[in-house]
């Protein structure tokens, strides 16, 4: 649970934006490869398959986009598979040149016994979800996030995220080829609890496909790989119904 609950939430931290405003014609524009905004108002849960081996359970995320106060945001929630409790939840707001994340929790379950959940609040140091226009080369969107445990707030964790335009791409999603992009990732974790522990960054990517978001996304831990692929889409009802089969 454990690398779970960490796999899950260092690939859903978004990039830095691309802070310079669109000077040239050398900056594409992929914002049309992002969630879409207009069409998740209802919500929309997208259910991601872990590859390579089908006794890991899929990975749930719930979309969903509102207007509050003349601004457009875009919510997000991942569910544990194994009660489809909440496990993070995070809001990201539209601005001129893409979609910055302005906040972000985790929720703990209480070892002590207690049936709730503990929610950890994240310093969000420099963070968003994603640019609107970029270029090739690209430089370097950085991410960084700090928290502490609800359950000892001595155990304190950094989050350092890279990441790098790649370019162009296609993916077959839900049956059919889409027009996508890309971008490779690398990742650092700190755990600061008597003292600094840093494991060895490491490697990833993520790919979003056009009208559809994020489709494909994957990290080189040591010697493991752990690797998502959307596989279906449905509204949170169908989520519910699978919720309910798991009290009988």
């Amino acid at each position: 649970m454990r690398r779970s609950f960490f796999a899950a939430l260092l690939l859903l931290i978004g990039s830095l934006l691309l802070t310079c405003d669109r000077q040239n014609d050398t900056y594409e524009d992929i914002r049309n490869y992002y969630f879409p905004l207009k069409e998740l108002t209802e919500g929309m849960v997208y259910e991601y398959d872990f590859i390579g081996n089908d006794s890991i359970a899929p990975d749930y995320w719930y979309y969903r986009s509102l207007i509050q106060d003349g601004k457009t945001y875009l919510t997000s929630t991942l569910y544990r598979s194994d009660d489809l409790s909440p496990q993070i939840h995070a809001r990201e707001a539209m601005v001129r040149n893409g979609m910055l994340l302005e906040e972000i929790f985790f929720y703990e379950r209480d070892t002590t016994g207690k049936p709730e959940q503990l929610q950890v609040p994240v310093k969000i140091v420099a963070g968003n979800a994603y640019p609107f226009f970029v270029r090739e080369p690209s430089g370097v969107f950085l991410v960084r996030l700090e928290w502490a445990s609800a359950m000892d707030t001595l155990d304190k964790h950094v989050l350092i995220k890279n990441r790098r335009y790649v370019g162009a791409t296609t993916l077959e999603v839900e049956g059919k080829k889409y027009p996508c992009v890309k971008f490779s990732l690398r990742e650092a974790v700190e755990n600061h609890h008597n003292g600094l522990w840093a494991p060895p960054p490491y490697s990833g990517d993520e790919t979003y496909a056009k009208g559809i978001g994020r489709v494909h996304y994957r990290k080189f831990v040591g010697n493991q790989l752990l690797e998502y692929k959307l596989v279906k889409r449905y509204p949170m009802s169908e989520l519910e119904k699978k919720f309910k089969a798991m009290q009988q």
